[in-house]
């Protein structure tokens, strides 16, 4: 079943403050801000009124927090020379090179963080061959450079926690999110976002120890943030992270 997404208004100190509801197949409602926005995640056959109550009571939590961490502008790449790219929490510059070379490649330098491009040096023979065209080239050796060290990164991060945890998924997968981070289903699948390659360890292990956690706590109750402190009892830094830094 599809999840079902609403836009509403809260008014708070005579601020329009809008928000999404999200139903879709959970026990409780939670509360999720990102990126300056609120989105309202509830059981499906809840009622308007019982999550304008809720949303209502926590309004001043509401507030401040969107307030603490505002929307931040985020600067469309070009796939150009120059471009920053975010990569285990550390900025790269991008930089592109012709080469007498028979594949394109991409090299990571970790001492000078910098994200070598190699292109062949053949395109440019080609009168249609263009800005437009290079940037396409790039752009998908990013992408499968980033899609590669996901798998990589996030499944040795699962990997490690489940062992020193013993919480055991009836399976993981990475996936492409939106608007979540992570995932643990009722029938206890962990999804996990791709994008988190783009951040620290620290952060990407706290996203997978936080969806291991689920497997004991449903929810997030008390019980369920102690279990994460117990492993993990600087937990709030990489969620920091998570919440200040652009993707």
């Amino acid at each position: 079943m599809n999840n079902k997404v609403l836009t509403k208004t809260l008014i708070y100190k005579d601020e329009k403050i809008e928000y999404k509801v999200n139903r879709g197949k959970r026990k409780r409602i939670y509360l999720h801000i990102e990126n300056g926005e609120l989105e309202v995640r509830v059981p499906s056959r809840i009622s308007d009124e019982e999550i304008e109550k809720v949303v209502t009571e926590k309004s001043r939590w509401i507030y401040n927090n969107l307030k603490k961490y505002p929307k931040k502008e985020i600067k469309e790449l070009n796939y150009a020379d120059g471009d920053i790219f975010q990569i285990l929490g550390d900025k790269y510059i991008l930089n592109i090179s012709y080469d007498s070379i028979k594949e394109d490649i991409l090299i990571r330098d970790d001492e000078s963080n910098i994200l070598e491009i190699h292109l062949r040096n053949t395109y440019l023979k080609n009168k249609s061959y263009d800005k437009e065209r290079e940037k396409s080239k790039v752009k998908n050796l990013v992408y499968k450079y980033y899609s590669n060290l996901a798998d990589k990164e996030i499944s040795f991060s699962m990997e490690k926690l489940i062992k020193k945890t013993g919480f055991i998924p009836e399976s993981f997968k990475i996936r492409n999110f939106k608007r979540a981070w992570g995932n643990c289903s009722s029938k206890k699948v962990i999804s996990l976002n791709n994008e988190l390659v783009k951040y620290s360890r620290r952060a990407i292990d706290y996203v997978c120890l936080h969806e291991l956690c689920h497997l004991k706590q449903m929810n997030h109750s008390k019980k369920f943030w102690a279990l994460v402190s117990n492993y993990m009892p600087d937990y709030k830094n990489a969620e920091k992270e998570l919440k200040e830094k652009n993707m």
